[in-house]
C-alpha cells in the first residue's frame, strides 16, 4: 500500500543579528511548506539567539550555538556557515527530513507553480536536486527601517531574464535527503567522488533539475546558473539590502561565510538592484501573515521581537553618529540601484568561488 506520508522539508540556516526579520522569515517558510529549521547562531547581540531558543521551546525549530567552530582540519576554525553545514548532517532533525536546503534569513522561495514546496517538486518532476536562481531585490529607495514584512515592502528588483552582475546568477539547491549526496554546500549538495558509484562521473546517479524542471548534468554544477537555466516554477527572492538603514547594520555585523570580506560599495552596487518591479510574491503573503499572527500570539516571542526592533533602531542611530561612516551613509542614501544589465555576467569567471570542504 502506498504511503500517504507528506515529505518533510528542512532549512539549515546561519544567523547573526537577524532578530527583527526572523519571525516573518519563519512564518513565510512555514506557509509555503517548510516543516523544520536548524538555526545556527553566533555572536548575537540583538536577541537572534533568544528568538531561536524560543522557537525551539515551541517545537518549531532547533537552535544550535555556533560560537565554537574549531572543527576543521587540525582544529582550524571554520566560518559560521561552513561550520553549520558540517554539523547539520548529524542532527536528528536533518536525518528526519526528506528535502533540505541551505537558505539565509534574507532569502524567500517564490513558488510560481502552485503555492507550496510539494507543488514545486511535482512541477519539476522526479529529481534528487532542484536548483533555484536568486532574484536580487534592491531597497527601492527606502532609506529608513520600518517594522513591516519585507515581502510587503520591497518590490524593486533585477530584470527577470538578465543579470546585472555575476552575483545575480547565484543558486540555492533543494535536494532529497536520500543518500545520493555526502555533504552540504552553501549553493548545492556534493558527492564524494571516492564514494560515488562511478568515481569518474560522481553525479551520474543524480537527477538534477533547474527551477523549470529541465534536467542537467550534475557534474557541471557550481554555485551559479548555467546556459539555458529556466525559472518557470520558482525564483529565490534575495533581499540582501532591505532598507538603506538596515544595510548599515548588516555591514557593521559582517558576513557569515566570507567573513573577512567587507560588504562595502562594491557589494552594495551589485546587490541594490532597482531596475524593475515584481509583485508576484504577494500571492504568498496571506499565508505568511496567518503564520505570523500565530507566532506573535506567543507573548514571549512577541516581546523578543519588539526588543529586537528597538535594538535595531538604536544600532542604526549609533552607526549614523560615527564620523568614519558618513561617506558610506551618503552613498547608500543616494544610490539609485539602476545600471545597465551586463549580458556577460553569466559568463564571467567566478571571482567569489564557493569554499570547498576539501580545504577544511
Amino acid at each position: 500500500m502506498a504511503s500517504d506520508r507528506k515529505d518533510r522539508f528542512l532549512i539549515v540556516t546561519t544567523m547573526k543579528n537577524e532578530a527583527p526579520f526572523m519571525l516573518e522569515w519563519i512564518a513565510y517558510n512555514r506557509a509555503i511548506g517548510y516543516d523544520d529549521f536548524l538555526i545556527y547562531t553566533n555572536d548575537c547581540t540583538d536577541g537572534t539567539d533568544a528568538i531561536a531558543t524560543r522557537l525551539e521551546e515551541m517545537g518549531l525549530a532547533a537552535h544550535i550555538d555556533n560560537n565554537n567552530r574549531q572543527i576543521g582540519r587540525k582544529g582550524a576554525e571554520l566560518s559560521p556557515q561552513r561550520a553549520a553545514l558540517r554539523l547539520a548532517t548529524d542532527h536528528p532533525r536533518y536525518k528526519a527530513a526528506d528535502w533540505v536546503i541551505c537558505s539565509d534569513a534574507d532569502e524567500f522561495m517564490n513558488v510560481r507553480s502552485g503555492s507550496t514546496l510539494p507543488d514545486l517538486v511535482a512541477a519539476c518532476g522526479p529529481a534528487d536536486a532542484i536548483s533555484v536562481c536568486w532574484k536580487l531585490f534592491g531597497n527601492g529607495l527606502h532609506r529608513h527601517y520600518e517594522d513591516i514584512p519585507l515581502t510587503e515592502q520591497f518590490f524593486s528588483c533585477a530584470p527577470e531574464n538578465e543579470f546585472t552582475n555575476f552575483r545575480g546568477a547565484g543558486i540555492k539547491t533543494l535536494f532529497r535527503n536520500n543518500g545520493a549526496f555526502h555533504r552540504m554546500g552553501v549553493h548545492r549538495p556534493k558527492v564524494n567522488a571516492a564514494r560515488a558509484p562511478d568515481p569518474e562521473k560522481p553525479y551520474a546517479h543524480v537527477t538534477w533539475r533547474d527551477a523549470g524542471g529541465q534536467q542537467v548534468d550534475g557534474d557541471t554544477i557550481t554555485w551559479r546558473t548555467w546556459a539555458g537555466f529556466t525559472h518557470t516554477h520558482a525564483r529565490l527572492h534575495h533581499y540582501a539590502i532591505r532598507s538603506a538603514d538596515s544595510f548599515l547594520v548588516k555591514r557593521d555585523r559582517g558576513r557569515t561565510n566570507h567573513v573577512h570580506v567587507d560588504q562595502g560599495r562594491e557589494y552594495f552596487d551589485a546587490m541594490n538592484t532597482n531596475h524593475t518591479r515584481d509583485y508576484s510574491v504577494l500571492r504568498h503573503v496571506p499565508g505568511m501573515l496567518r503564520e505570523l499572527v500565530r507566532l506573535r500570539s506567543d507573548p514571549v516571542l512577541n516581546e523578543l521581537h519588539m526588543q529586537a526592533v528597538a535594538w535595531h533602531r538604536e544600532k542604526i542611530a549609533d552607526i549614523k553618529s560615527r564620523p568614519d561612516w558618513r561617506d558610506f551613509i551618503e552613498m547608500v542614501y543616494t544610490h539609485p540601484g539602476i545600471k545597465r544589465p551586463d549580458p556577460r555576467a553569466a559568463r564571467q569567471p567566478e571571482p567569489e568561488p564557493e569554499e570547498e570542504f576539501a580545504d577544511d
